[in-house]
C-alpha cells in the first residue's frame, strides 16, 4: 500500500522520464552539436525495467513510455529545453575548465542525465557523484552495464545481471563506484555521513536541476547545509535550475497544473522571484557571491544583447523551428531561474568563470 509520501515520491521520479522525453526531442530535432549519444542507452534501460519499479505494472510501463516519447512536443518546449541544457553545460563546462578538470560534480536527481559521460572522457582527474533514488540509479546504472562504451568511460568491467522481476530489481545494489564515478542510490532527504568517495580537497560544483525545488525549504537548507559542511577549505558552489512563480497570473496556473499531477513545490511560491531565492539562499542557507538571471535573459529576449546565446547558434536553432510566439515563450521563460551560489571559504577563493555571463543579479 501506497503511503502519501510514496506517491508523491514516484510522481517526482517520473520527471526524470519528462526531462528524459525532452532531452530526446531536442537531440532527434538536432538541437544539441554534437549530438547526444547516449540517451538510446538510457531510454532501452527504462523500456527494459521500468516495470520493475515501484507502483509499474508491464502495461502501464509501456503505456507510460508510449505516451512520453511518442508524444511530439511544441516548438516552444523544445527551446526552452535546448536554453536550459546549454545553459547549464556552458556554466559546469567553464567551471571544470577553470580547475584544469582537477575538481568535483556532484549532480543532485542525476536520473538518467548524460552530462557525466561526457565530461569524463575529456577529463581524466575529474570525480563525479550522481545522487538519485535507489530505483532511477538501479536503472542508470544497468544502462552503463549493458554498454560496452559506458562501462569503459565510467571505468568499470563489471557486467549487467539478469533483471527478471520485480524481487530481482529491488535487490540490485543501486550504487556503482569507480575511480573517477560513484553513483548513490539514496533519498536526498536522508543524507548525514560523508559519501563514499567525496573529496574535501577539491573544488566542487553542486548542481540542482529541478531537484531541489521537490523538497521543503527546510529539506532545501539542509541539504545545502549538508553539502557546505563538507566543503573543506576549498570552493563549494552550486548550481540551481529551478521554476519561480513570480506572483502572477501564469505562476498561479503553473501551480494548480503541478497540484493537478500531484506535485507540490512549496519553494515555488514561498520565494516567488529572483530577490526572495537570492534572500532564502544568502541569509538562510549561509552562501554568498550569488548570481542570478532568469531563461528569458539566457535565450536573449530581454532588451538587452545576451551573452548566453551568440547570435550565430540563435540562427541556427532558429532555422530548426521558427517560434513566432515571443510573447508565450518569454512570460514562460521568466518563470525558470538559474542561480550560481558559493560557500565561502577561508581562502576568499572564488569561480571567476561565472562572471563571463550576464546575469540580471
Amino acid at each position: 500500500m501506497f503511503s502519501p509520501q510514496d506517491r508523491h515520491d514516484k510522481l517526482v521520479r517520473a520527471t526524470d522520464l519528462d526531462a528524459l522525453s525532452c532531452r530526446y526531442s531536442i537531440n532527434e530535432k538536432s538541437y544539441l552539436v554534437p549530438r547526444d549519444e547516449f540517451i538510446p542507452d538510457l531510454i532501452q534501460s527504462y523500456q527494459q525495467h521500468l516495470q520493475y519499479c515501484q507502483g509499474y505494472t508491464q502495461l502501464s510501463s509501456s503505456r507510460t513510455l508510449r505516451t512520453v516519447f511518442q508524444e511530439r512536443k511544441f516548438p516552444l518546449i523544445n527551446r526552452g529545453s535546448y536554453l536550459r541544457t546549454t545553459a547549464i553545460d556552458k556554466v559546469v563546462r567553464e567551471f571544470v575548465d577553470e580547475f584544469s578538470g582537477k575538481c568535483q560534480i556532484v549532480s543532485l536527481g542525476s536520473g538518467s542525465d548524460t552530462r557525466a559521460f561526457t565530461l569524463l572522457q575529456q577529463h581524466p582527474e575529474l570525480v563525479i557523484h550522481e545522487i538519485d533514488f535507489p530505483e532511477s540509479t538501479r536503472i542508470k546504472k544497468l544502462a552503463i552495464l549493458q554498454s560496452s562504451k559506458l562501462r569503459d568511460i565510467v571505468g568499470t568491467d563489471e557486467s549487467a545481471p539478469p533483471i527478471e522481476s520485480k524481487s530481482s530489481f529491488a535487490e540490485y545494489s543501486p550504487d556503482l563506484f569507480t575511480r573517477q564515478y560513484y553513483l548513490h542510490g539514496l533519498d536526498l532527504r536522508t543524507l548525514d555521513n560523508k559519501m563514499p568517495g567525496f573529496k574535501e580537497d577539491v573544488p566542487t560544483l553542486v548542481i540542482s536541476e529541478c531537484v531541489l525545488c521537490y523538497l521543503s525549504p527546510e529539506e532545501y537548507e539542509k541539504t545545502i547545509k549538508y553539502w557546505t559542511s563538507h566543503s573543506g577549505d576549498n570552493i563549494m558552489g552550486f548550481l540551481i535550475y529551478e521554476p519561480m512563480s513570480l506572483n502572477d497570473q501564469f505562476g498561479t496556473t503553473m501551480t494548480q497544473n503541478l497540484l493537478n499531477r500531484g506535485l507540490n513545490l512549496q519553494m515555488f511560491n514561498k520565494y516567488p522571484d529572483l530577490a526572495a531565492r537570492k534572500r532564502f539562499l544568502e541569509g538562510e542557507c549561509g552562501l554568498s557571491n550569488s548570481r542570478l538571471t532568469d531563461m528569458s535573459d539566457v535565450g536573449g529576449y530581454k532588451e538587452h544583447n545576451s551573452q548566453w546565446i551568440d547570435d550565430q547558434e540563435l540562427h541556427r536553432i532558429n532555422k530548426l523551428e521558427f517560434i513566432d510566439e515571443i510573447e508565450e515563450i518569454r512570460l514562460l521563460l521568466d518563470h525558470y531561474c538559474l542561480v550560481y551560489t558559493e560557500y565561502p571559504n577561508k581562502h576568499g577563493r572564488s569561480f571567476k568563470g561565472a562572471n563571463k555571463w550576464h546575469w540580471i543579479m
